[in-house]
């Protein structure tokens, strides 16, 4: 199981995805032809989709059902649009790797369908496999997601994933994700122009929040990178500030669970980027 978070955490680290800017072959006027399309397009905006399978037909200890509630991003800039909806299928397609670590990953629009589908008939060969088995507790998988904030220069997502495939306990994680205006996946250390501080702000509020002594973070348990506390893998700017959020497995053992973090602005005037502040 540890294996599979790490594997799936850092597949969805640092996506990214070109965007060209199409020629003007029509001979018309380059400002009079962008102002009409200005005009014309539709601002992006989120429609939310769901595709739920139970298992038919369904045993009555061992009952598979998955729960897939995800986005399709519509509307313009298209380079955007195109890379949240990539991110999204890599997103659910990347579910598939707990039982076949050779699944392609290929975005497609059907990604949902494909991945609920799958788990059901997972469970089923495995029962069939293994009629004796202990662990009959009936499998399970949801996924739920919303956009966190949304301006001109930016776009934050938050995927939330639950499940249970047999095994001593199930699993949870919470991506966070920010893109900027060109589809552009940002990671935390090109959000802001000092990694240094933002590192003693991260561990100042991690203290806080799990109200932990100023003991070496190592002394108590925690993995660390060159004796520091590791950035989190998943960050996103939104409305209060920035979030972050530790997935169990990250920084210590399963049973210490996911640990949330925020950084409200008035701590990262002098930290953030001139482009990733709030307008005021």
């Amino acid at each position: 199981m540890k294996k599979y978070f790490s594997a799936l955490l850092m597949l969805l680290t640092g996506i990214a995805f070109s965007c060209q800017t199409p020629s003007n072959e029509s001979g018309t006027d380059p400002e009079t032809s962008a102002t009409v399309e200005s005009e014309e397009a539709e601002a992006l905006t989120f429609i939310s989709q769901r595709v739920e399978r139970p298992e038919k037909p369904c045993p009555k200890d061992s009952c598979a059902e998955v729960e897939l509630q995800y986005l399709v991003a519509k509307g313009e800039p298209a380079a955007l649009r195109d890379s949240l909806n990539q991110y999204m299928q890599r997103y659910l397609l990347s579910l598939q790797l707990m039982h076949n670590p050779d699944a392609s990953l290929a975005p497609r629009e059907d990604a949902a369908k494909v991945v609920a589908e799958q788990f059901v008939q997972q469970q089923a060969d495995f029962r069939k496999d293994f009629p004796d088995a202990g662990a009959r507790a009936g499998w399970y998988m949801t996924v739920s997601s919303k956009p966190l904030h949304q301006t001109d220069q930016l776009v934050s997502l938050q995927i939330k994933s639950e499940g249970y495939s047999g095994g001593a306990h199930g699993y949870a994680m919470t991506i966070l994700q920010t893109f900027d205006s060109t589809g552009h996946a940002l990671k935390i250390t090109e959000l802001v122009t000092d990694t240094v501080q933002l590192r003693k702000l991260v561990e100042q509020e991690f203290r806080k929040v799990r109200k932990l002594p100023a003991t070496h973070f190592r002394r108590q348990g925690f993995y660390t990178q060159q004796g520091r506390l590791p950035f989190p893998q998943n960050a996103a700017l939104t409305v209060d500030g920035l979030l972050l959020y530790y997935n169990a497995y990250e920084v210590n053992a399963y049973a210490f669970g996911p640990t949330e973090l925020l950084l409200p602005y008035t701590q990262l005037q002098t930290l953030l980027k001139p482009a990733f502040l709030p307008k005021e």
